[in-house]
């Protein structure tokens, strides 16, 4: 089960309006610390495009960014390509506009999308990506979420535990920190885990708080995840003639 990218709020107009009359109908104009700020037409051709990539529309996305290239360029247009591609695993070109970030205010962004971008062919290198991700932008639940995920499949239990924890209690209320410390407690499976699990799963009189159906897919990415450490560790080697 991965757990990546929470959406961001798409902010397309601020209407302000007070209807109060006076004498000939006229409705009255809030005063200037009422009043709608300014919104950039860049400002709001990005949140355009943000929506569109929540909703998995990416090439439309790209569309969008592409003519916004034709008048004006800022690393936030290069963030947002870089996400659109890696959503489209076109990987070299999204590698490399990651890594135009590197020196700017976006960096932390753009370690995140090259941790996901590589989580799959290079999981210790990913998890380099994400450390500094979360290094840059520590309270980022988010980052804190895909570095525990992605120590969890590497094995690495002690490390995802205060990755995962910390993202939990940043937001106590989010489902896929929830889901992804059930997951690492069914991965570990010692007492103190069940003990955790049981807290997980369970209100204070004991009631199940998590649906079947939802404890069976965690149960299947558990299980999942020890699939791929199984298969990544190394095969053992046939003995030589003679043994």
């Amino acid at each position: 089960m991965r757990c990546f990218w929470a959406p961001l709020p798409v902010l397309l107009m601020v209407a302000c309006s007070t209807s109060t009359t006076h004498g000939g109908g006229s409705a009255s104009q809030p005063p200037p610390e009422q009043q709608a700020p300014h919104l950039n037409p860049d400002e709001i051709h990005a949140d355009l495009i943000r929506q569109m990539l929540d909703s998995g529309q990416y090439y439309a996305a790209l569309a969008h960014i592409e003519d916004q290239k034709r008048t004006s360029h800022s690393n936030e247009l290069t963030l947002l390509e870089a996400d659109a591609r890696s959503h489209l695993g076109q990987v070299a070109q999204a590698d490399a506009l990651y890594r135009q970030l590197l020196g700017t205010r976006y960096a932390p962004q753009a370690y995140h999308g090259l941790g996901r971008l590589y989580v799959k062919t290079d999981l210790d290198g990913a998890i380099r990506n994400l450390r500094k991700a979360v290094e840059g932008a520590p309270t980022d639940v988010d980052f804190r979420n895909d570095l525990g995920y992605a120590l969890m499949e590497a094995g690495r239990y002690t490390e995802a535990m205060t990755e995962l924890s910390t993202a939990a209690e940043l937001a106590p209320n989010q489902l896929k920190s929830q889901n992804n410390l059930i997951i690492l407690m069914m991965l570990v499976g010692n007492k103190g885990s069940m003990e955790r699990l049981e807290q997980l799963t369970h209100d204070s009189e004991g009631r199940e708080t998590v649906p079947p159906e939802r404890l069976k897919d965690l149960r299947d990415s558990a299980q999942s995840i020890r699939d791929r450490q199984n298969a990544r560790r190394p095969k053992p080697q046939a003995g030589g003639k003679g043994e």
